[in-house]
């Protein structure tokens, strides 16, 4: 982790290491439940545009202690940890290449290209890069479980309103599985590059945004 995000003052690391992602949650959930009324599934597109709001809004506040751009620096290290944050992105290859045909419409298309490129950004920059250096102080374990928990957590409580996949067991432990990964390759690279990537492959390939409007349930397996 960086030298300044071991640095920032205590009352600043309380807000953004435990009060930000209650903020974010709870104002996402309600965005959901309110835009659900009038737009049903697709209330996660006025949801995730507020979500990349309020977190760039936090970046913005915290980057005078660590600059949003500084977390995407070369990695340092053993580039293992680089490939395996790449790699976690695959895990859902296979699923793609039985369903990718569910991408029938063009709308559906644009959905799932435009969430996969542009979320994955925002998401790393803030459940791993924000996250983990502002409980850096915790110690490396406890704030990497921290911050892969409430990644995986958030799903359910925010999209899970209206996406039925992300309610269940095997979604919950599937993300908090990748949390890991991502946030173990932050620790040891210091950079969210291949994190970013490795993200992008799991929403392509997972097919994320058919996922949030109940078209694809990466849970069933075929017989």
């Amino acid at each position: 982790m960086t030298p300044e995000a071991a640095q920032i003052p205590r009352q600043e690391s309380l807000f953004y290491g435990v009060f930000s992602p209650i903020l974010l949650i709870g104002v996402c959930a309600g965005v959901q439940v309110a835009a659900g009324k009038l737009l049903g599934v697709w209330a996660w597109v006025p949801t995730m545009i507020v979500f990349w709001l309020i977190i760039a809004a936090l970046l913005r506040g915290y980057s005078r202690h660590v600059s949003v751009v500084s977390r995407f620096r070369p990695a340092s290290g053993s580039f293992i940890w680089s490939v395996l944050a790449v790699a976690a992105g695959l895990l859902s290859l296979h699923g793609f290449l039985r369903h990718w045909s569910l991408l029938a419409e063009w709308h559906l298309i644009l959905a799932w290209a435009i969430f996969s490129l542009v979320n994955p950004w925002f998401e790393e920059s803030y459940w791993r890069g924000l996250l983990l250096d502002s409980t850096a102080s915790w110690g490396r374990l406890p704030s990497l479980l921290y911050s892969a928990v409430l990644f995986a957590i958030s799903h359910p409580l925010i999209w899970g309103v209206h996406a039925l996949p992300l309610r269940k067991v095997e979604s919950l432990g599937a993300l908090c599985m990748v949390g890991l990964i991502w946030g173990l390759a932050y620790q040891r690279t210091h950079t969210l590059r291949w994190c970013v990537v490795g993200h992008m492959l799991a929403n392509l390939f997972g097919l994320a945004a058919l996922v949030l409007l109940n078209l694809y349930d990466p849970t069933v397996r075929p017989p």
